[in-house]
């Protein structure tokens, strides 16, 4: 039994399901992929603009079938780990997103919900949002492939 020090999750294969690294004392990690039947889920990074680049402190809140869940963006994110960056929030059944708000380091609170967010942001993706995108004069959502890159590790 390795003497686990450290704990990092994130999305190492790309498929939705985050999946668990931890830092062992003196010997390799351990890598524990997530093999649970698939659910709905989606994955958003965040670019500051005014705030620092990694949006490190910004709060994102997202309501689906009434539910709010809320994320953190955070650095340091354990003792000899780091947590991937992109927030990722699983959806289970839920087929639509209902209202996004992101609260950016620099004080500025933007969102979308309803038809405009469902027209701009769809499920099983991960998105790349960045500070200032969503005001009222242009609410741009940029895709980025959902991959193993846009998932995990550092910036």
């Amino acid at each position: 039994m390795a003497d686990g020090r450290g704990v990092g999750v994130g999305d190492l294969d790309g498929d939705g399901r985050l999946d668990l690294v931890v830092a062992n004392n003196n010997a390799p990690p351990s890598i524990y992929v997530n093999r649970l039947p698939p659910a709905g889920w989606v994955r958003l990074e965040l670019l500051g603009r005014r705030s620092n680049r990694d949006a490190v402190g910004a709060r994102v809140r997202l309501t689906i079938a009434g539910r709010t869940m809320t994320r953190w963006v955070e650095a340091g994110s354990g003792y000899a780990a780091q947590s991937a960056f992109p927030l990722h929030f699983g959806l289970g059944a839920a087929r639509r997103l209902e209202r996004l708000e992101i609260a950016w380091p620099s004080g500025l609170v933007e969102g979308l919900e309803g038809d405009a967010l469902a027209a701009r942001l769809s499920l099983g993706r991960a998105w790349r949002l960045e500070e200032g995108s969503l005001t009222p004069r242009d609410r741009r959502l940029a895709a980025v492939p959902a991959s193993p890159a846009a998932g995990g590790g550092g910036h």
